[in-house]
């Protein structure tokens, strides 16, 4: 579990939702409560609400990424810079440099990876 508040700046707003990708989010609800994840993409739910997609490099690869409501989610103001451009770009980020991403954020924290 990671203490978020503490640890990291949030993004809130109603532009939260926007201009995400590369940022690393840490899941507020479910099993997966307290884990973080790159922000690979973003949608819209069917109800028409915010989301998120989201990879770990490993159990959730960019190829499979896990889609997480916005409000079921922590936006960190840290981002991965290289990563980000990789995205915007529309190009395909390998697993093995979000892997080595979310090991540079998470370390010295008690944070689930």
């Amino acid at each position: 579990m990671c203490n978020i508040s503490c640890n990291y700046g949030l993004l809130s707003g109603p532009d939260s939702s926007k201009n995400v990708l590369g940022h690393y989010a840490a899941s507020l609800s479910g099993h997966d409560s307290g884990k973080i994840y790159l922000v690979i993409g973003t949608g819209k739910a069917k109800d028409g609400a915010a989301m998120l997609l989201l990879s770990d490099g490993k159990k959730r690869p960019y190829d499979k990424p896990k889609a997480k409501k916005l409000k079921h989610a922590a936006v960190l103001r840290e981002k991965d810079d290289g990563i980000a451009s990789l995205l915007l770009e529309g190009r395909r980020v390998d697993d093995s440099l979000i892997v080595h991403s979310l090991k540079k954020v998470v370390k010295d924290r008690n944070c689930d990876f």
